[in-house]
């Protein structure tokens, strides 16, 4: 296989393992893997954008584009999945937080209000 053809298996695994990762049990607990493979994500994203996959020219550009805008939506919805688990399992709320949330709404209410 040639190194473009690679480069979109590579690519393709990528993709196989951001969906992977939410179905093995326990995954919001083991954040080292999780951030990795975020980290592994946005590397790729900036290769595909600045580089490109080798012996794609011309109006392939695209393929380039479409890839690494699916792997932005991967980042996203990622990171939207972590932060459903977290405050799920009460792990995001701090009191203080809690306290200037209210705090905050109530000053919006107020300012409907008017």
């Amino acid at each position: 296989m040639d190194l473009s053809t690679n480069f979109i298996l590579a690519v393709a695994a990528l993709l196989g393992l951001n969906r992977l990762i939410f179905h093995t049990p326990g995954w919001e607990n083991r954040r080292m893997i999780f951030w990795g493979l975020q980290i592994l994500n946005l590397t790729v994203i900036v290769a595909l954008i600045a580089i490109g996959i080798p012996g794609f020219t011309g109006a392939a550009k695209a393929i380039d584009w479409v890839l690494a805008l699916l792997l932005v939506h991967h980042v996203v919805t990622n990171n939207g999945r972590l932060m459903a688990a977290l405050n799920k399992a009460g792990h995001t709320e701090t009191p203080e937080g809690s306290l200037k949330r209210e705090q905050l709404k109530a000053a919006l209410g107020r300012g409907r209000e008017e």
